[in-house]
């Protein structure tokens, strides 16, 4: 290896005023030199810095452009082959630029060493090879003829499976006119199997019509994931081939590949064959396109009820269908049956029945509480976060959950040493917190449980408090009262606050909560920002606390160095300017807030900054230079754009912008993927927009949005995206109504 060529010219680089992912790139000479040690540990050290430094979770920097050479240079020379084309393919895949001049300069780079990279594609290692056509392909057709000659003999000299599929996969890429000629080739009987895999792939990938010889394919090879195994590019086939075909507009072709995989799941296991992968792959794949549709769980479920069933795959039915709200009631008789058993799968089963809301799941639940910490777990959540309670608060459920809470609360005062993590998990750690929830959903049925709380609260405080509040009356339940002052008079600031939020939410006296925010309030700690927005929702009540808030916006803002304290400011902003309408107090901690829309990650400070504009009104018109670049962006433009409306009120150009121009800068906000409070902000700055800003095509969209096949809610927790989407659907079909009758007031 000829050092001295490999590194020509790293001395010449000027590193410290380049930066990676932890600062200035000083250290990137000694790390790429280190490569070359003898001692392994250190090489392996050294390539794992580069790694963190250079292509920090898929982000490049100025000094990852500057790298690319010396690692190509590296790899050809032979250290550490695959690692580093796996690092250079890393670069030019990356679309997370950080820092560069111009978008497309790292994979712009790695390009430009291909020539050291394409004789890589002909080493006697079938790893470095697999590796290289990975790398190239992310170059994408910018590669050019070179690369596609090269990786065409590759193909035509490949005799190894996975590398021969993952060298078609490459042609591919980075020659889409090649697509339909390599991918007719790949498709034979004769190719192996996983060959045959990657071109169904790119079948889907390059836009080949769907028809029923490649249906008949799929079926042929199911269970497709067998055949992925060593690929570079880490897919799940038959999930890909789905989510491809639907996301390029074919919804029918994605449901019925679908269909197909799990009817052949259906007949393996009526075969009396191992049924696991292929169910495994079938209801996953099924998951998945019903996060993505809001039709399929409709279309999908009836092929997979058989698999209900049966003991050894109904688990994966359960998993998939326990959100599928609309559909999955057809399911129900199946998990009753499963619920009545004495196995997780019976505790999961119930759990399902519960997301369900399935009148059954009470008794079930009434009969083995103890012994169903999933069940018990999922209508929490579904109490919690989806009001009402799924299950009614029958007599025996109650003195079920009663007796429950009795036993756990002894078990907690009692003495003994820490214990390893029980049967049942987090969720069985979690059962008084869930226990509490499920009383607070009940609200006043739940009255007779009263004296468990008040024995419950010492130990858990925020869950019983909140419970307590919701089910007792302060004039008939005083022990529940006195119970709540004692709580919030002593012990760790956060129990005294939960428990006088709850003395407050039960007998309207603040003075508890007031006297525990003030002196949290005084103290510097991380615990400000929901300390101010407790206060702030204490409306007049929280007057006492106005010389605390007005100390916090007067703190200097390089003092505020992360979200939580913006946020923090910004509830104080809210709140004070609730008390006093002072816009001299407000202001400034509004504009530094606004300021955040251009760090990164400073999105939610920036939006929480335009909500307190938005609550200013005309006196936030000195915000508008801040408002006007946010709305350029998705993350923020909603906020932005209710911000601009409440600051120019009446007006049909706010800040210059025609109404109809805000809506086009709103609707992206709620485009397929959102999060739901994404979503929901969107709908909210539409409708303040009002009917007249909206052309027919506008409300088109809007109509789509509710109404239209794909999901909007397409991120957050996999479990509650269904029911997300249900939410936001009937949010926006509101939204739709408003303006329709405002538009033609005479209906």
């Amino acid at each position: 290896m000829d050092l001295a060529a490999v590194f020509a010219g790293l001395d010449g680089v000027a590193w410290p005023e380049l930066h990676h992912a932890y600062g200035p790139a000083d250290d990137v000479p000694g790390l790429l030199r280190a490569l070359t040690a003898a001692d392994q540990a250190a090489v392996a050290e050294a390539d794992q810095d580069l790694w963190s430094s250079l292509v920090h979770q898929g982000t490049v920097y100025e000094a990852t452009v500057s790298a690319v050479p010396f690692l190509a240079r590296l790899a050809a020379a032979g250290v550490r082959r695959a690692d580093l084309l796996g690092m250079l393919g890393a670069i030019a895949e990356s679309t997370d630029d950080h820092g560069l001049d111009r978008p497309g300069a790292a994979r712009a780079a790695v390009v430009a060493q291909l020539p050291l990279m394409l004789p890589l594609l002909s080493d006697a290692t079938l790893e470095v090879r697999q590796c290289a056509a990975w790398a190239v392909a992310q170059c994408g057709q910018a590669a050019g003829p070179a690369a596609q000659r090269a990786l065409r003999q590759r193909w035509e000299a490949e005799a190894d499976p996975a590398v021969r599929a993952d060298v078609l996969t490459a042609c591919v890429l980075v020659d889409r006119d090649a697509a339909d000629e390599l991918c007719a080739a790949a498709l034979r009987p004769t190719e192996p199997a996983p060959v045959r895999v990657a071109a169904l792939l790119a079948c889907v990938d390059t836009g080949r019509p769907w028809d029923r010889e490649l249906a008949a394919v799929v079926a042929g090879l199911s269970p497709l994931g067998q055949y992925a195994a060593g690929s570079q590019w880490e897919r799940e086939p038959l999930k890909a081939l789905a989510m491809g075909l639907y996301d390029r507009g074919d919804v029918d072709a994605a449901i019925e590949v679908v269909v197909s995989a799990l009817d052949r799941a259906v007949e393996t296991v009526r075969v009396g064959a191992d049924p696991r992968p292929a169910v495994a792959e079938a209801t996953w794949a099924a998951e998945s396109l019903a996060l993505r549709s809001r039709t399929a769980p409709v279309r999908l479920l009836p092929a997979m009820l058989p698999l209900l069933d049966t003991p050894a795959t109904a688990g994966d039915v359960i998993t998939a269908v326990r959100d599928w709200a609309e559909s999955a009631p057809r399911a129900v008789p199946a998990l009753v049956r499963l619920a009545e058993g004495t196995s997780e799968l019976a505790d999961r089963a119930l759990a399902a029945l519960v997301s369900l809301g399935a009148p059954e799941a009470a008794d079930l639940l009434a009969q083995q509480l103890a012994d169903r910490p999933h069940a018990l777990e999922a209508a929490f959540q579904r109490t919690m976060y989806r009001p009402p309670a799924p299950l009614p608060c029958t007599p025996a459920l109650l003195g079920t959950v009663r007796a429950r809470l009795a036993a756990v609360t002894a078990d907690a005062a009692a003495p003994r040493k820490r214990q390893p993590l029980p049967a049942g998990g987090l969720a069985a750690v979690n059962e008084p917190v869930f226990l509490a929830g499920l009383l607070a959903g009940w609200g006043p049925s739940a009255r007779a449980a009263i004296p468990e709380l008040v024995d419950a609260l010492p130990h858990h405080s925020v869950a019983v408090g909140r419970a307590l509040a919701a089910v007792a009356d302060a004039e008939p339940d005083p022990e529940a009262v006195t119970a709540l002052r004692a709580c919030a008079g002593a012990g760790p600031r956060p129990q005294r606050q939960a428990a006088a939020a709850a003395l407050h939410a039960l007998t309207g006296d603040a003075r508890p909560l007031v006297a525990v925010l003030g002196s949290a309030l005084s103290e510097q700690n991380t615990a400000r920002d929901q300390c101010v927005q407790a206060a702030a929702s204490l409306g007049e009540q929280a007057r006492p606390l106005l010389p605390h808030l007005l100390a916090l916006l007067a703190e200097p803002a390089e003092t505020r160095t992360d979200t939580a304290a913006v946020r923090a400011g910004l509830a104080a902003a809210a709140a004070v300017w609730k008390l006093t309408g002072d816009q001299e107090s407000v202001l400034p901690m509004v504009l530094e807030g606004l300021t955040w829309a251009a760090r990164p990650w400073g999105h939610q400070a920036a939006n929480r900054g335009a909500e307190v504009a938005a609550l200013l009104g005309p006196a936030a018109q000195p915000t508008v230079p801040h408002l006007l670049p946010m709305l350029d962006r998705p993350d923020t433009a909603a906020a932005a754009v209710r911000a601009l409306v409440a600051a120019h009120p009446g007006s049909d150009r706010p800040a210059g912008v025609t109404l109809t121009d805000l809506v086009d800068r709103v609707l992206p906000s709620a485009a397929p993927g959102a999060y739901l409070n994404s979503a929901l902000a969107a709908l909210e700055a539409l409708a303040a927009l009002g009917p007249a800003a909206f052309t027919p095509a506008q409300l088109g969209r809007v109509q789509m949005l509710a109404d239209g096949e794909r999901r909007v809610v397409g991120s957050g927790s996999h479990t509650e995206i269904i029911h997300d989407d249900m939410e936001f659907r009937a949010v926006a079909r509101r939204v739709l109504a408003d303006l329709a009758d405002l538009a033609d007031p005479a209906d």
